[in-house]
């Protein structure tokens, strides 16, 4: 095969490749997510923070569709809004989210998450369009 034929067809193949390789990352995300077992927040492959019964506090407030996990002096935290809250198994619902890192305040409005797990009062979602995984806790 000549060399130009050869590019030509590389060059045609990369972005399949590269979206194949971003899709079983993604899916690697998405499995580690769901099989924890704290309340946390991912984002992508990096958990950001993650609910430490001595350190953290949870709250819930079903009449705004609201969540937020937070540590005792408030340095770090994610808070989350839904339009509709998520209550089972494939539900897709749309959030205003919010989080702390190691330098900044982020916001996310209008992701769509879906319903990946459910145990007891403990929902886990994920966006797959932001790679973002969020556990919540129904507290009533």
């Amino acid at each position: 095969m000549r060399p130009a034929a050869r590019n030509a067809i590389l060059f045609l193949l990369l972005p399949g490749l590269a979206a194949l390789a971003t899709s079983c990352q993604d899916t690697r995300y998405q499995n580690a997510f769901i099989q924890s077992e704290n309340l946390c927040l991912q984002v992508g492959g990096k958990v950001q923070i993650s609910y430490e019964g001595l350190t953290c506090q949870k709250s819930f407030n079903r009449e705004r569709k609201s969540f937020r996990v937070h540590s005792d002096n408030m340095s770090d935290y994610y808070q989350v809004v839904f339009e509709t809250l998520p209550e089972q198994m494939g539900d897709i619902v749309n959030a205003d989210l919010e989080w702390t890192t190691e330098t900044d305040i982020l916001t996310r409005k209008n992701l769509a998450f879906e319903v990946v797990r459910t145990e007891g009062g403990t929902i886990w979602l994920w966006s797959k369009s932001a790679r973002i995984g969020l556990s919540i806790q129904i507290l009533d």
